[in-house]
C-alpha cells in the first residue's frame, strides 16, 4: 500500500466549504487504497493577523511566546479537516507538533526539524486512521513550541514524509505547479512539469513563492520526491525529484522588493553572510565602506528575520536597515549551464532594452541582477524570451 503525505496551504483551507472540498480529495486517495497521512496550514490570513496582534505588543521573530501565538491557527484547522474527515465517513485524529513529535533546535521563528517520530502516524495508519497534523510547528527539548519559518507547513510535510518513508509528497495550494516565472507578474509564463531539486531550491531560495526553500533542501537531502498540485482543478502539477533537466535554463525566480542594511561588523564579513544564509536569508552585498562596515541587500518580507540573527550575532557591532536610493529588485536566472559569461550576456540583454543593472553575480545554478523596480517587469519579459522559458 502506498503512502503519502498530502499538505494543503492556507488558500486550500480558507473556509470551511474549501475544508470540505480538502476532505474529498484525502477521501478519494483514501479510497484507492493509499495510506494518507495529513500536513495543514492556518486559515488564510490567520497567521498574519496573529503576527499583527504580537508585534503591536511589542514582540517580534525570536519569542518564545511569539511562536506560541502565531503558530496557533494550524490548530483549528487540523481540528476542523478531522471533523470533515469523520463526516465523510473515515477515522481521523488530529495532531499539534508535540504529539507526534516533530522535535527541532530552539531558534524560535526559524526553527530547524531534527527529528520526526513517526510512531504514533504509523500506529494510526495501521488502525485505518488519516492523521492531520498541525503544519509550521516544532517543539524544543524544553517542551516549547517552535515555529519552522514562514511557509513552514512545506518542510513539516517533507520531514514526515521523510520519517515514513512515503512513496510521494504532495503540496496543494491554489496554484496548479511550478511556474517558469511568477504568473501574478509575468502572463506568458509557463508551468514546468518536472524540475530537480536543486533548480527547485534555488528558484525557492531566490523568491519563487510556491515552496520554502528549507521544505526543498530537505527533500533533497532525504530523497523525498514532491508534486506540487492545486486543491481547486484536477491537473499534473509539477514533480520535483533528484531527475535532472538538459535544458540550459530552468526559469526566473523573482524578489519584487529589496530592503538594505547597514552592518558594522569585525572584519569577518563572509562569516556574517554565512551566518544569514545558513538561516536561508539570501543577500548581496553593494558597498563597502571600510573594512567593518558593509551594507547589504535581501528580501524586504526577511528584514525582521534577518536583524533578529545579525542581533545575536557575535561577529556584529550594529545592524540596522536603511532607506535605498532607489527602490530595487532582484531578478535570479536559474539553470544548470550558468558561467560568469553568461552573466555578462545577460546584462547585456537588459542593456539593449535601455533596463539598468546595478549589480550583478554569478555562482552556480544561478544568476542574480539587481534592477530597478519601476523596470521590473520589462526586465522580466526580456530575459523570460531571451532564455526560451
Amino acid at each position: 500500500m502506498a503512502c503519502i503525505v498530502q499538505k494543503f496551504g492556507g488558500t486550500s483551507v480558507a473556509t470551511l466549504e474549501r475544508i470540505k472540498n480538502v476532505a474529498g480529495i484525502i477521501a478519494r486517495s483514501y479510497k484507492k487504497g493509499q495510506s494518507i497521512v495529513v500536513v495543514v496550514s492556518a486559515m488564510a490570513g490567520v497567521t498574519n493577523k496573529f503576527i499583527g496582534y504580537v508585534r503591536n505588543l511589542n514582540s517580534h521573530e525570536g519569542d518564545p511566546e511569539y511562536d506560541q501565538a502565531v503558530s496557533s491557527g494550524e490548530l483549528v484547522t487540523a481540528g476542523l479537516l478531522a471533523i470533515s474527515l469523520k463526516n465523510c465517513g473515515l477515522k481521523a485524529r488530529s495532531y499539534s507538533s508535540w504529539q507526534v513529535p516533530i522535535i527541532t533546535d530552539s531558534n524560535y521563528s526559524n526553527a530547524v526539524i531534527q527529528e520526526v517520530d513517526p510512531s504514533n502516524l504509523k500506529r494510526d495508519l495501521a488502525a485505518g486512521i488519516i492523521p492531520v497534523i498541525c503544519g509550521f510547528q516544532g517543539v524544543n527539548h524544553e517542551q516549547r513550541v517552535t515555529t519552522l519559518g514562514r511557509g513552514g507547513s512545506d518542510l513539516t510535510a517533507v520531514a514526515v514524509a521523510a520519517s515514513m518513508n512515503a512513496d510521494l509528497c504532495e503540496i496543494y495550494s491554489d496554484v496548479d505547479g511550478v511556474y517558469t516565472v511568477d504568473p501574478n507578474l509575468y502572463t506568458e509564463a509557463r508551468k514546468i512539469n518536472e524540475i530537480s531539486y536543486r533548480e527547485m531550491l534555488e528558484m525557492a531560495s531566490h523568491g519563487a513563492k510556491i515552496l520554502q526553500e528549507q521544505s526543498v533542501n530537505y527533500a533533497m537531502k532525504k530523497g523525498v520526491t514532491i508534486r506540487v498540485a492545486s486543491s481547486f482543478v484536477n491537473g499534473s502539477g509539477t514533480i520535483i525529484s533528484g531527475k535532472t533537466s538538459s535544458k540550459d535554463f530552468r526559469g526566473l525566480a523573482v524578489t519584487p522588493s529589496l530592503s538594505q542594511i547597514k552592518i558594522s561588523h569585525n572584519g569577518n564579513l563572509n562569516g556574517v553572510i554565512n551566518i544569514l544564509e545558513e538561516r536561508f536569508v539570501k543577500t548581496e552585498i553593494i558597498g563597502q565602506e571600510s573594512s567593518s562596515r558593509a551594507d547589504i541587500l535581501l528580501d524586504k518580507k526577511k528584514t525582521a528575520l534577518a536583524l533578529n540573527i545579525l542581533k545575536n550575532c557575535d561577529f556584529v557591532r550594529s545592524a540596522r536597515q536603511m532607506v535605498a536610493p532607489k527602490p530595487s529588485s532582484q531578478i535570479s536566472v536559474i539553470g544548470l549551464s550558468i558561467s560568469p559569461e553568461t552573466g555578462k550576456f545577460l546584462v547585456k540583454i537588459l542593456g539593449n532594452k535601455k533596463i539598468e543593472v546595478f549589480k550583478f553575480s554569478v555562482a552556480d545554478y544561478k544568476v542574480n541582477l539587481i534592477v530597478t523596480s519601476n523596470k521590473l517587469t520589462e526586465a522580466i519579459e526580456s530575459l523570460h524570451k531571451y532564455c526560451g522559458l
